[in-house]
This record gives structure tokens, sequence and C-alpha cells, in this order.
């Protein structure tokens, strides 16, 4: 026979340990740490795709170190107003 349900049970007071709580600050930190050096990384990519209006997204993207897509370096692009990509322009420097 199933146990009666006399509605929502009240629970049992949780206290952590200073170890836990610690651990969760420590946690939290570098989640902080994290978004602040990914921003930084972000802004210096941008920098220098910004002095360099010639270069494609796709090169960018394709360096190894680089963590992005291009579909990614695009929108940081629109983030931080990075000029258009001029690929024909690159190409017939090259040429010429």
């Amino acid at each position: 026979m199933p146990k009666p349900f006399f509605g929502k049970q009240p629970l049992p007071e949780f206290k952590p340990s200073d170890t836990t709580l610690d651990a969760i600050k420590a946690w939290e930190d570098a989640v902080k740490l994290e978004e602040k050096t990914r921003h930084a990384a972000r802004k210096a990519l941008a920098d220098e795709m910004k002095a360099d209006t010639d270069l494609p997204y796709a090169a960018v993207a394709a360096h190894p170190r680089v963590p992005w897509t291009e579909a990614t370096l695009r929108l940081l692009g629109q983030e931080f107003e990075v000029p258009p990509r001029q690929p024909n322009k690159a190409k017939a420097k090259k040429q010429g």
C-alpha cells in the first residue's frame, strides 16, 4: 500500500562546513577571474583586428591559440566596433 501524502514535508536545515564554504568561495572567485581575463583576451584580439582591416576573420579563427570560431569573432567584431573585413582589398594588394 502506498504511503499517504500529507503535503510538503519540511526540509532539514543544511549547514555547510567551513571547508565547503571555502571551496564555493574559491570557485566563485575563479569564475569572476575567468570572466575578467576572457573579456581582456577578447578586447586584445579586437584591437588587433582593428589594426589590420585586411585580415579576414577566418584567418584569425584558424590560429590554433584562438579559442573562438569565425562566427564568434564576427560577433566580437560587432561588440568592439571592429571595421568590416576587406579581403578583396588584401588580395589586390598582394597581386599589385
